[in-house]
């Protein structure tokens, strides 16, 4: 024998139920009458000034290219800088063993 279970649903759920059928519906209705929907999104496109001029991208752009390859020459010659003193010697990279304290110790003891 096979154990039937019946599901009930109330009015509150079968009206939400209807609503979304018939906005699903109309969605559809919607999209298939108008064929070209891609065409109506809006897509970005050149800026235009309050007058009709088309306005260029980034302002000042040429500017801001000539900061930043300054401050990557300033850059470099810091860098530059470092490896001359490295290679003359006057500067030294020396790694250094730390010195435990008493307390580390006591506690790797134990």
């Amino acid at each position: 024998m096979r154990n039937k279970e019946t599901i009930r649903i109330n009015g509150y759920t079968q009206f939400c139920l209807t609503a979304i059928v018939i906005l699903l519906t109309l969605l559809i209705i919607g999209l298939w009458a108008n064929l070209h929907w891609m065409d109506l999104t809006p897509t970005a496109g050149a800026a235009q000034a309050a007058d009709g001029r088309y306005l260029q991208g980034i302002p000042n752009a040429g500017a801001q290219r000539l900061a930043i390859l300054k401050a990557i020459q300033t850059t470099n010659n810091k860098l530059d800088k470092i490896i001359t003193m490295l290679n003359s010697g006057q500067i030294k990279v020396v790694i250094v063993k730390p010195q435990k304290d008493e307390k580390q110790e006591n506690a790797e003891k134990q």
